[in-house]
């Protein structure tokens, strides 16, 4: 064989060789970046949420001693970027000592122009009373309050609290309710703004859903009262995905008209465990455990077909498209790896190299995803592969 000939079939096969080394060479380049996050936010998160709009909120725990008492009263800050978060809520600013009195963030709910948030919280109250010095009762003066108690006196105990809904804006201002005789909103485990900005849902402890206009204190329990066992808002649509008695009683899957307290149902359910229901991101999805290890889908477009993967118990979002689910398998408060689950075929593939995180959020808009590690929770916020 010639050496020119030689030499084209190796010019030949180089050219041929290239475009896959290049391929692989983006492919690795895109790896990289999905494994390096944007950014990290450096604080010990508890809950945190993201906006429309990719703002952050997140509490931090707050540990106060005020006499025997040791009270939590979480810190709430807003992170739009690399170094720039703020704090918005003070703890001695919002809620000073004395009395006691402790609050813990459970949820956090951004309205869908990503200027108001919703807070679901636990407080708890103290019994708390100032102990005067060379006074009768009744002839209380500054000077002679003294908070201090004896050694051999016991440690207070809470004596009530519950769970309440606090509203704000983005700079930390409190919006309360016109005309209420209580600071928050009473008895709600979760609530959102709706898009016409002016208007308020929560979820009480019966199960009920109420309606809520801050400005005017306008209250209403919708739906004729009827309990629900889980809500899913879908708060830019003014509307909630709801599992509940439908016309003949059964248990059904509905949508819920939450401005002008409409009712669909949308196909009936022979199996459904939990409380979670969990709505994609564009609202065209919806779904919820069917048994303990076995998450249903329904399409909302047609309700009547279903997709089933077996995955285990555990929590899960959808991404943007609806195809595939992110999954943090075992219980809720425990941490564990994240795993993709295709809904066509069932299958599972991990991310993040199969590290351990506390929780995770995926961004409304489907671009990226933060996660809490285990432990110390930091968050990471990472781009979306695709």
């Amino acid at each position: 064989m010639s050496e020119s000939v030689t030499t084209s079939r190796r010019v030949r096969a180089i050219w041929l060789i290239a475009p896959a080394c290049v391929a692989l060479l983006l492919f690795a380049i895109r790896a990289i970046a999905q494994d390096t996050p944007s950014y990290s936010i450096d604080e010990d998160v508890t809950v945190f949420s993201i906006a429309p709009d990719n703002t952050i909120a997140f509490a931090v725990d707050h540990l106060k001693r005020f006499d025997k008492i040791v009270i939590e009263r979480d810190e709430l800050f807003l992170s739009s970027g690399k170094n720039k978060e703020k704090r918005i809520l003070d703890p001695d600013k919002f809620m000073p000592v004395p009395p006691p009195f402790s609050y813990i963030v459970n949820t956090i709910t951004w309205s869908p122009d990503s200027q108001k948030l919703a807070l679901a919280m636990l407080t708890k109250t103290y019994p708390w009373s100032p102990k005067v010095k060379g006074k009768k009762k009744g002839t209380l003066d500054d000077d002679d309050i003294d908070n201090t108690y004896e050694d051999n006196e016991p440690a207070v105990a809470s004596s009530g609290g519950g769970n309440v809904l606090a509203l704000f804006d983005t700079d930390g201002r409190e919006i309360k309710v016109e005309n209420s005789k209580t600071r928050f909103i009473p008895g709600a485990l979760s609530g959102t703004w709706l898009s016409d900005e002016k208007t308020v849902v929560y979820l009480n402890g019966s199960g009920q859903i109420v309606r809520v206009t801050p400005e005017d204190g306008k209250s209403t329990t919708l739906f004729d009262q009827k309990s629900f066992s889980a809500v899913a808002w879908d708060a830019a649509r003014n509307r909630a995905i709801a599992v509940g008695p439908g016309v003949m009683g059964r248990q059904s899957l509905m949508e819920l008209g939450l401005l002008k307290e409409t009712v669909a149902e949308l196909a009936r359910i022979d199996e459904f465990q939990g409380t979670t229901l969990v709505i994609s991101p564009a609202g065209t999805a919806v779904g919820y455990y069917r048994d303990g290890d076995t998450i249903e889908v329904r399409s909302l477009s047609d309700p009547s077909k279903t997709m089933r993967v077996r995955t285990g118990p555990g929590r899960f979002e959808f991404d943007r498209d609806a195809r595939r689910l992110l999954l943090k398998r075992g219980p809720l408060d425990k941490s564990n790896d994240l795993i993709w689950v295709r809904l066509a075929d069932g299958n599972f593939s991990p991310i993040l190299h199969d590290l351990v995180y506390h929780d995770f959020h995926i961004a409304p808009d489907g671009t990226s995803v933060a996660v809490e590690a285990a432990g110390r929770g930091i968050l990471s916020i990472y781009p979306m592969e695709r």
